[in-house]
């Protein structure tokens, strides 16, 4: 699988086995999905010309800015709905995903959540330099007291990213971004940019990087 098509895969889909805490546990076979997504589920491009657009997921309220008209693909499984925003980027994508508690007022597992995307992430790896990895794992809240992780990702094959969980209670929001080393320092703006227009329901995320 080329590297884009892990950045694609990853933003589209990554969340995918989310833990919630009380046992809910979505399934690892949003991973299979082909390394070309049918159209409906392409990621919009952002090139230089291309200028940030908001972009508000309606049954939450989050609200972000965006390099590009993001596209949105839904999810449902095991009951719980979610819905997915990126941007495909030179540099790779970033985007956000929102997950839906059943019932409302779920209790997410932040840390769990990022576990098992990067432990389902990999299982398809073909060594251990293509193996994605976090690190400087750090908790937090938003303003509002809402639990936030934050970590960043990288592989030995020069895969670098960011990712932040955040837990809202009716809803569990993650940020993305995915990159090379190389691109490290238009993704890391992008990231910031990223993050100083979200939005949530009650206050907003307090760090950047």
């Amino acid at each position: 699988m080329t590297r884009l098509a892990r950045f694609r895969r990853l933003a589209l889909l990554a969340a995918s086995t989310t833990v919630i805490t009380g046992g809910v546990l979505l399934p690892t076979s949003a991973f299979a999905a082909p390394s070309t997504p049918p159209a409906a589920a392409t990621a919009a491009v952002a090139d230089a010309a291309t200028r940030w657009m908001q972009t508000t997921d309606d049954p939450s309220g989050v609200t972000a800015e965006l390099p590009g008209d993001a596209q949105m693909q839904k999810y449902t499984v095991n009951g719980i709905q979610g819905r997915a925003y990126q941007v495909e980027t030179d540099y790779g994508a970033i985007g956000f995903i929102v997950y839906d508690a059943p019932g409302g007022g779920g209790q997410w597992d932040l840390k769990g959540s990022l576990k098992n995307a990067l432990d389902n992430y990999n299982k398809d790896s073909r060594s251990a330099d293509d193996r994605l990895t976090s690190h400087d794992v750090r908790e937090s809240t938003t303003d509002s007291g809402q639990p936030v992780v934050d970590a960043a990702l990288s592989a030995g094959d020069g895969t670098a990213g960011h990712t932040r969980f955040i837990n809202l209670g009716d809803h569990m929001v993650q940020i993305l971004v995915m990159g090379t080393k190389d691109t490290q320092k238009t993704m890391d703006a992008d990231y910031r940019q990223f993050l100083s227009s979200l939005q949530l329901p009650s206050g907003t995320a307090t760090r950047s990087l």
